[in-house]
């Protein structure tokens, strides 16, 4: 049984700037079998009743990490996916998200998991509420936090909102993200919206990433905020872009690439949501290639990884 203590400090090392954790990769505690990070150029498209009106190329940009080690306990594995813009390219706008979970066990019935994550609270639901936001001179902004534990049949879930800088060097991300643990902190444990009866099912980028390494797997479930959520995945090999990902060198000489089309929805009934990945095909680690989702009804968002 991994420790709240033990899942604490395995968190907090993900919380180091990518260099430090580059650099302790492979010492002491930190040994990994297997530990990668791959980084993105953010594109943006603005859409009016689903059209593109506006294309613009590196307004932010985003990292995945993914990491796992073999103890006697079982396999241990560390996920996580960082989004932000930069306001230079995105019109002033400051927007950032963070999402990092962590488990142990490889079969569901024994997984412990954690997971914690950070978002700007970005209320608009317009293209004309988000011009708005544009080049706002505020030095603090409003995020959301949130933190949760599966467990022995147990599902534990806290959230916060909290002020913290508008503009986020890496080292104020670190500051950012010590003021949402302070915020959560003091936050009470929300009950849980559905009633676990035996195996509780992974988080989400846990079950993505089974998904994506077990193509047949067409759709599953998975826990987030104390709520059930289904995910659907169909895979299909796109051969017309392997060319100019092995041209970066992303992909091994020869590698095909497959194109994933995956949805959300909650289980208890509501709108779903749609996104797009290109993985290598037959990846141990699939690492995303490319990442497609449209976060609001008038954004459209593309992560293309860089060599």
């Amino acid at each position: 049984m991994i420790t709240r203590r033990a899942l604490a400090r395995l968190l907090g090392w993900a919380l180091l700037p990518p260099a430090v954790r580059r650099g302790s990769a492979g010492a002491g505690d930190f040994n990994a079998d297997f530990s990668r990070e791959r980084r993105y150029r953010a594109d943006a498209q603005i859409l009016v009743l689903s059209l593109p009106i506006l294309r613009r190329s590196g307004v932010g940009g985003g990292s995945v990490v993914w990491r796992e080690w073999r103890e006697p306990a079982g396999l241990n594995r560390m996920l996580e996916f960082n989004g932000y813009s930069n306001p230079d390219r995105a019109a002033g706008l400051n927007r950032l998200g963070l999402i990092r979970e962590a488990s142990r066990g490889e079969q569901a019935a024994t997984r412990e998991s954690s997971y914690f994550g950070v978002m700007t609270a970005s209320p608009e639901e317009s293209a004309e509420e988000a011009h708005k936001a544009l080049h706002s001179a505020a030095t603090e902004a409003t995020y959301s936090a949130i933190r949760g534990r599966i467990a022995g049949g147990q599902v534990e879930t806290a959230t916060a909102l909290f002020r913290g800088p508008a503009r986020l060097s890496p080292e104020r991300r670190i500051e950012l993200y010590a003021r949402a643990e302070q915020a959560l902190s003091t936050a009470p444990n929300k009950a849980p919206e559905f009633r676990a009866n035996g195996v509780i099912p992974p988080l989400f980028l846990h079950a993505l990433a089974d998904a994506l390494c077990h193509p047949a797997r067409g759709q599953t479930q998975y826990v987030y905020n104390g709520r059930l959520y289904r995910l659907w995945v169909r895979q299909t090999a796109d051969p017309h872009v392997a060319a100019s990902f092995r041209e970066r060198g992303l992909i091994r000489a020869g590698a095909g690439v497959v194109r994933v089309a995956g949805k959300v929805r909650r289980e208890a009934g509501g709108k779903e949501t749609e996104f797009r990945l290109w993985v290598e095909e037959g990846a141990a680690q699939p690492l995303p290639l490319r990442i497609d989702f449209q976060p609001k009804a008038y954004l459209r968002l593309v992560f293309e990884a860089e060599g």
